[in-house]
């Protein structure tokens, strides 16, 4: 039992803000948190792997990143073409006659160590993170898990497993003092707005949204090149649980660049580009 000052002095989680990567966000206080739980829910192929991707690359910060929705292939690909401009085709091409023609891009985020376990357990995340931590000497800043829907439950009831994957998620993050970024999906159905929207809070899948900090559902319109991004709720900040209050950022998904709404971030934007899977 203490006093609020005692305890405030002793406590080394005070939810210390990650490295803002987007001004648009940061206008709109959306702000990734150490020591916190963090969600970006979206539908599928709406971008939210990349949006995570983007962002540990950017944010630059001691990094694991648990890619079991992604495989590796997709994400070297990925990562080379945010980091030389280039789009994936041309990556591809680029890979497939000379292996290491990005290794010198590549040597630029050595800050990130990657996970391909496509079904991981808790106790799996668990020995990568001691793992991390034995071999760096201390524990990531930012830890992200894509996505909710791949990790191992113990028990047979969904909901209930994925209740209980976050609650875990929830103690991990304040012992490790690291951000736990978790990518997951929401409901497609109509009743919850149309694909190049961000959804609603309660479009989440499992109703698991009781414990993080922050959620940010997306929505892609891809006539426009505009990734949607709304913080349906946040803990220290402003939130609008219905979506409709959010950030518009200009997205390439063939050269894997987001960009804000700004000169810079339009020059990210190809009319005539496909994300490449």
């Amino acid at each position: 039992m203490l006093r609020l000052d005692r305890a405030w002095h002793a406590t080394t989680v005070r939810a210390e803000p990650l490295p803002d990567v987007w001004k648009d966000l940061a206008t709109m206080q959306i702000k990734f948190r150490r020591g916190q739980v963090c969600m970006v829910a979206a539908a599928p192929n709406a971008g939210k792997s990349m949006f995570a991707l983007i962002y540990a690359i950017k944010a630059a910060v001691p990094t694991l990143f648990f890619s079991a929705d992604t495989d590796t292939a997709t994400v070297m690909m990925r990562s080379a073409a945010h980091l030389s401009g280039h789009v994936q085709i041309t990556v591809e091409q680029n890979i497939t006659n000379r292996s290491n023609y990005y290794h010198k891009e590549l040597e630029k985020i050595q800050h990130i160590q990657w996970v391909f376990d496509s079904n991981p357990s808790l106790d799996d995340i668990e020995m990568e993170i001691k793992a991390y931590v034995e071999l760096y000497g201390i524990a990531p800043q930012l830890i992200v898990v894509d996505n909710l829907m791949n990790v191992a439950a113990e028990t047979d009831n969904e909901w209930a497993g994925l209740r209980q994957i976050m609650m875990e998620f929830h103690d991990m993050a304040r012992k490790t003092q690291a951000c736990v970024l978790v990518l997951h999906h929401v409901s497609e159905q109509s009743e919850y707005g149309t694909p190049n929207e961000p959804p609603a809070r309660r479009a989440i899948h499992g109703k698991v949204s009781q414990l993080p900090s922050l959620i940010l559902t997306m929505g892609y319109a891809p006539e426009l090149g505009y990734l949607r991004i709304a913080p349906v709720k946040n803990r220290f900040g402003p939130m609008d649980s219905t979506g409709k209050n959010y950030a518009t950022l200009f997205v390439n998904f063939a050269a894997v660049q987001i960009g804000d709404s700004d000169a810079m971030g339009r020059s990210f934007r190809n009319s005539n580009s496909q994300v490449i899977y």
